[in-house]
């Protein structure tokens, strides 16, 4: 999004809409209060910010080595096709691949090192397309683990410098997000969704739960459920979830080349289950901290899925400072304003040509007054300037004679001065074109006797020297004409290096130019 339209949002927004596609619910924000939105009703503003966001599972991402020789320019399009290449991604499939660049690509100067992220746009159309019926657009969509950076840039979580760890259960998704000082350093879709724990839990118990009565013991119960059956049946469950957990985040902090984590957030879109943070701290060894966070005055009045708290934020950022487009996966973007749209240009010119026409007869009249006065005005100035003419064409007349007799004795001048340029510019070429040459010709004897090449014949074309060397290998000829080059005084360049085949020795011409002081080839 343009920065120009950037500055419309902020100064015009009137509250900002978030939206979870995958449970169809909605937020609205709005002078720090915050209420459910009805996404089923017409509720759309153009004043609105709208933010969303895709799930973990949804992203696919990696880290792209690319060489710095790249240019600019087409940096965009190397980094798209390295990333089908090496990331996997399917060639039928249209991806928004979106990459920022890390901090170790500072350190490396053979290549550029990207964190490049892509979203199957298909995958993202059928999740929004039942939105696009009652929005027009979606300002922002990013990542759900991208979001937690909202958290320590807007203050909330304190940068404190060491790596922490960030697990959120969603009723489609889990995912693990690894943050060090506020800035991202890795994530992963984990396999353990709420609804995949609940089949593994009505798997492992051997009757069905359905899922909102499992999710209501969860919320109510959490872990510690006085139900001995259902108890053993957690302790099993979520030691495998954990002992998953724990290994991937020892494989996060090899690949991020951290030592260990500080500190744990977990947290879920149905609240906190209590117990987990104790499972947390028994298999991975770190203290455990609720992921709830609060942002509104009214927070406390009812339960708000910490997708939507981060989302606010998210949005708040993106509104008060340049975007972030490296995190911006939407393709649904807010419209240009009409001035800029096709049709809005179509308008503007049929207005224009509305006024013109009602404005013509207007201007007709005008100009036939104003015609008719500057006609009587120009006749005086008639009599004025002819009696002029006639005192200037009699000094014209003078003039002419003058003319003649001046220009007589100037071409006897310039014969005068044509003798004498010649005659320094032969002085000249005598004095420092020819030492100039042989200055050149010893130069080039010292340079072939330095490098074992002997110089056969030197010829001349208009301003280029042209030499005939020969030399025992090709290693003497690239000597010499690096030699040559680092003086900085001359050009050089040859076609092709040739193995005599009657002996063992090689055969080149070498075209040289001389440099100016400006590094230019002399005229």
């Amino acid at each position: 999004m343009a920065k120009l339209k950037k500055e419309k949002i902020k100064k015009s927004s009137s509250s900002i809409v978030t939206i979870d596609p995958y449970s169809a619910t909605s937020y609205k924000f709005s002078s720090n209060e915050i209420a459910e939105n009805d996404l089923s009703r017409s509720s759309f503003s153009k004043n609105n910010f709208f933010v969303s966001y895709v799930m973990a599972k949804d992203i696919v991402s990696g880290t792209l080595e690319i060489s710095r020789s790249i240019p600019e320019s087409d940096l965009k399009d190397a980094l798209e096709i390295k990333a089908y290449e090496d990331l996997g991604l399917d060639s039928s499939i249209n991806y928004k691949i979106n990459y920022v660049e890390t901090a170790a690509s500072a350190n490396d100067q053979k290549n550029y090192i990207y964190d490049v992220f892509a979203v199957n746009t298909e995958l993202m159309i059928q999740s929004f397309m039942p939105l696009k019926r009652k929005i027009a657009y979606v300002d922002y969509i990013t990542a759900a683990p991208f979001l937690i950076g909202a958290l320590y840039r807007k203050g909330i979580i304190d940068q404190h410098g060491g790596a922490e760890c960030f697990i959120y259960f969603q009723k489609n998704d889990a995912f693990l997000a690894l943050y060090q000082n506020g800035r991202y350093l890795y994530s992963k879709s984990l396999r353990y969704s709420l609804r995949e724990i609940n089949e593994r839990f009505c798997s492992l118990l051997g009757e069905r739960i359905d899922e909102d009565t499992f999710f209501s013991m969860l919320k109510k119960d959490g872990l510690n459920t006085t139900d001995i059956k259902y108890q053993q049946q957690f302790m099993k469950l979520f030691g495998e979830i954990f002992l998953y957990i724990n290994d991937i985040s020892v494989y996060a902090k090899r690949y991020c080349n951290i030592s260990q984590i500080a500190r744990v957030y977990i947290g879920t879109d149905i609240g906190i289950i209590f117990g987990m943070n104790e499972y947390a701290k028994s298999y991975m060894g770190i203290e455990a901290l609720d992921f709830n966070f609060s942002i509104a005055i009214n927070s406390k009045e009812q339960y708000i899925d910490q997708v939507h708290t981060m989302m606010i934020l998210a949005a708040q950022i993106h509104m008060e400072s340049d975007p972030d487009e490296a995190s911006n996966f939407t393709i649904f973007k807010r419209p240009d304003p009409l001035s800029k749209r096709p049709a809005g240009k179509f308008l503007g010119v049929i207005g224009c040509v509305l006024l013109l026409s009602l404005a013509y007869p207007a201007f007709q009249f005008g100009v036939g007054i104003y015609k008719t006065i500057s006609l009587e005005l120009k006749k005086q100035e008639l009599i004025t300037v002819t009696n002029e003419a006639d005192e200037l064409r009699g000094n014209i007349a003078r003039l002419s004679k003058e003319y003649s007799a001046t220009k007589e004795r100037l071409n006897i001048e310039d014969n005068i001065l044509n003798t004498r340029k010649g005659l320094i510019a032969e002085i000249r070429s005598k004095r420092v074109d020819y030492s100039m040459k042989a200055s050149v010709m010893s130069d080039l004897i010292s340079f072939a006797n330095s490098n074992s090449v002997k110089i056969e014949k030197i010829a001349q074309q208009n301003n280029t020297i042209v030499l005939s060397l020969i030399g025992p290998n090709e290693k003497h000829f690239t000597e010499l004409m690096n030699a040559i080059a680092d003086t900085k005084k001359y050009s050089i360049k040859t076609k092709e290096i040739v193995k005599d085949s009657n002996v063992s020795r090689y055969r080149s011409d070498i075209y040289m130019e001389i440099l100016d002081n400006n590094g230019e080839g002399t005229q």
